[in-house]
């Protein structure tokens, strides 16, 4: 019964973010094409890899209920089975497609390839990494999430880069400071839900972690994704980028 109710919890829970993504997408779009309405043609610029980012998040969302609601019903044993561990390396990729896209649009707008893309192939080559890893067991699976957490560390670049920004910039300096901490909500609230770290979490302290580290992973989610929505629809009106590296 404890089982059951767990998972139709997480199921409306992660219907939530769902919905949550899908209207920030739909919304972002909408921007998307009210600037390339306003300037004539479309620039691949900080909204438009915001909107493709949140695209992609969608899809990875898609394949992740699948493993967890369809294939597993949430149980920890069963992920690591070759038929279930594809959907969740699949919505892990997706989830990279959309962030390197956006790490990309960063080094380009702002520190004009200065890092010669590095960092972003970096990051993709890691998560392609984590697609072709061939996973047999539990421990398997637990490597895999480790191979995640060291790739999503170079998206602390973004925060970072933006902190930059903001310090160069006077004009955007809240803007840019609030759009990393969208940035820093949100890879925590990916990082919260790993295996490893719930396991690690469980096993320190002797308690069962799961339900509270899915609402945990739900708030630092919505509320990351809504700031970045809001500061993407708002940042790309100013053009200082060029100023700053300038």
């Amino acid at each position: 019964m404890t089982v059951s109710f767990e998972n139709n919890l997480f199921f409306v829970l992660t219907l939530i973010l769902l919905g949550t993504k899908l209207f920030l997408f739909i919304f972002l779009g909408r921007e998307v094409i009210g600037n390339k309405k306003r300037k004539g043609s479309l620039e691949f610029d900080f909204l438009f890899a915001t909107f493709i980012l949140m695209g992609f998040l969608f899809i990875s969302r898609i394949f992740y209920m699948y493993i967890d609601f369809f294939l597993t019903q949430n149980n920890p044993e069963l992920y690591h089975l070759p038929q279930n561990v594809i959907y969740w390396k699949l919505g892990g990729f997706m989830a990279a497609i959309g962030i390197f896209i956006l790490l990309i649009i960063i080094e380009r707008t702002i520190l004009n390839f200065k890092l010669k893309g590095i960092p972003s192939f970096l990051f993709l080559f890691g998560f392609f990494i984590v697609l072709v890893y061939p996973v047999n067991s539990r421990k398997d699976f637990l490597v895999l999430h480790v191979i995640v957490l060291i790739t999503l560390s170079i998206c602390t670049l973004i925060p970072a880069i933006l902190i930059y920004v903001g310090i160069k910039a006077p004009e955007i300096r809240k803007i840019s400071f609030l759009f990393a901490l969208g940035v820093i909500l949100y890879l925590i609230g990916v990082f919260i839900v790993s295996s490893v770290i719930t396991d690690f979490i469980e096993s320190l302290f002797r308690i069962k972690f799961q339900i509270a580290s899915y609402f945990l992973f739900l708030i630092f989610k919505i509320s990351g994704l809504i700031i970045v929505t809001y500061c993407a629809t708002n940042l790309y009106i100013y053009n200082y980028f060029t100023k700053i590296d300038g």
